[in-house]
């Protein structure tokens, strides 16, 4: 038994459609394709991985603001070093 497909519609701005056309040509996949993909798409496996990118990006921002705080902190010490208000400590010193 062959499978029979029906024709929808629906009505695009001449900038969504080229926006879809920019978007399906990038996936290789027609405009029609790229539209049945998208809507058919699972959802929660699309969330989960949506999700584990926002994980990701949220540990490289952490990790900048505190890659950003050492330096900062680093950055008045060495000042209040040069401004002779404090002094370096030896590895012997440093570790009684």
């Amino acid at each position: 038994m062959a499978s029979t497909s029906s024709p929808t519609s629906i009505r695009l701005s001449p900038a969504e459609k080229k926006r879809i056309a920019s978007l399906a040509r990038k996936r290789g996949l027609s405009p029609a394709a790229y539209i049945k993909k998208a809507a058919l798409e699972d959802r929660d496996r699309s969330d989960i991985s949506r999700l584990a990118r926002l994980e990701k990006a949220t540990a490289a921002v952490l990790e900048a603001v505190e890659d950003e705080l050492d330096a900062r902190i680093g950055d008045a010490r060495w000042e209040k070093y040069l401004a002779g208000k404090s002094r370096l400590l030896s590895r012997e010193g440093f570790l009684r």
